[in-house]
């Protein structure tokens, strides 16, 4: 073999390895979608779900984020509009983040995926997002 046609081969493993690198994190997004899209589907069970006196669990889905995958909670308020903003649920965003943070089984959870809290009026008015992701937990 001639050391062109050599050095075209290896040019060519090169790129055979570099898009195979390329196309593992999609990959292992793809096991992770599914994992995620298990755990929505057993939550979705017992959705809606009232969680406490003005939130209800409406349902939950899993979405490719970049080069991760979010697991979004869909929560409705029971409230007047304009009784929530986004500054509120910033507020509570601390207690949140602890308890995803410190409790075993939500640690194991994001330290998987990111989380992300939607919240809405009844009528469907958007009131704003909690999102907490692994690097939220020090």
């Amino acid at each position: 073999m001639s050391l062109h046609r050599f050095q075209h081969r290896l040019h060519l493993w090169k790129l055979a390895a570099l898009a195979l690198a390329a196309t593992a994190p999609f990959a292992a997004r793809a096991d992770l979608l599914q994992e995620c899209n298990g755990i929505a589907a057993v939550v979705n069970k017992s959705t809606p779900q009232q969680i406490d006196q003005v939130t209800k669990l409406m349902t939950s889905m899993c979405i490719p984020d970049g080069r991760s995958v979010k697991l979004v909670y869909m929560n409705q308020l029971n409230v007047p509009n304009g009784g929530v903003s986004q500054s509120n649920l910033d507020g509570i965003r601390p207690r949140m983040v602890k308890a995803w943070c410190t409790d075993p089984d939500q640690r194991t959870l994001i330290n998987m995926v990111d989380i992300q809290y939607r919240y809405s009026y009844p009528d469907g008015r958007v009131i704003g997002r909690i999102d907490i992701a692994r690097r939220d937990c020090n």
